[in-house]
């Protein structure tokens, strides 16, 4: 991808906080691509917010482990479309909770 792209994908949508999501709504993933972190590789997934904005969220690292470039090639050719849900955080660790959604 070119950086100019890049540079606009970057600053044409706000980032946000998982929890801010609303629980057990699905929301449309429109983008998908790793990202190095200092803590490693990880995934960064555009959403639709609404019917006209969509913001971006960095998925913890543990489910950032599972997803390969092919997972991610396969998403963005649109062979595959997927929603993310967020479920909530779990009371002992207050880890994020999030599941997939194919369509």
């Amino acid at each position: 991808m070119e950086l100019d792209r890049k540079f606009e994908i970057a600053t044409s949508c706000p980032s946000v906080s998982l929890g801010s999501l609303e629980p057990d709504l699905p929301y449309s993933i429109v983008h998908a691509e790793h990202i190095y972190t200092r803590y490693g590789q990880s995934v960064l997934v555009a959403i639709m917010d609404s019917s006209t904005s969509s913001v971006k969220n960095l998925l913890p690292k543990r489910y950032g482990d599972v997803v390969s470039d092919e997972d991610l090639e396969a998403f963005n050719s649109q062979r595959v479309t997927l929603s993310l849900i967020y479920k909530g955080t779990r009371p002992s660790s207050k880890s994020y909770i999030l599941e997939l959604m194919i369509q």
